[in-house]
């Protein structure tokens, strides 16, 4: 099931006037301009793949974290079970700190 943070990525793009991402994307191939643009930003982003993290009692596999100037003394983090979900969340989140992307209430 898509989240509602990984259905606002093409708005999010939309927004920034970037390559169009299909409604239903996966994987970080997808979102690596995004990402670049947060880079781009001034940003460290980082992915996270985790084996020691594999069971369902855990915060999941997948850590995406998002430092540096653009946030100051912020930082985004998400741990998921699903690769795609913790980037979408991260980049909604920085969307709305931002690029001026308005979110309804469950789109991070």
């Amino acid at each position: 099931m898509m989240t509602n943070a990984r259905r606002a990525i093409p708005k999010i793009v939309a927004l920034l006037e970037m390559s169009k991402i299909p409604d239903g994307w996966s994987g970080i191939d997808a979102v690596l301009p995004l990402l670049e643009r947060m880079r781009r930003d001034g940003c460290v982003v980082v992915v996270k793949l985790d084996g020691e993290r594999t069971g369902a009692e855990d915060s999941g596999p997948y850590t995406v974290e998002v430092t540096g100037k653009p946030l100051g003394d912020e930082f985004l983090r998400m741990d998921h079970h699903e690769l795609e979900d913790a980037i979408a969340s991260v980049i909604v989140r920085y969307a709305e700190r931002k690029w001026g992307y308005r979110s309804g209430a469950d789109d991070a």
